[in-house]
């Protein structure tokens, strides 16, 4: 089931083949929160987010 509130669209709306820059500084937020945990997760949040930093374009640019 889907909830309407987060926004997440429908599994037949098309979508791009990659993140937009919006959708990955989201993505790289909730990582950087995730790899501040201390926990199994936080390794691999660490890791992912340094891989996803170093592909996107900083927000400031």
């Amino acid at each position: 089931m889907v909830d309407p509130a987060l926004g997440t669209p429908e599994l037949y709306e098309p979508r791009l083949p990659l993140l937009t820059l919006t959708e990955a500084h989201g993505l790289l937020d909730v990582l950087q929160h995730f790899s501040a945990m201390d926990y199994d997760w936080g390794d691999q949040a660490r890791h992912f987010a340094a891989e996803l930093a170093a592909r996107v374009p900083s927000r400031d640019a």
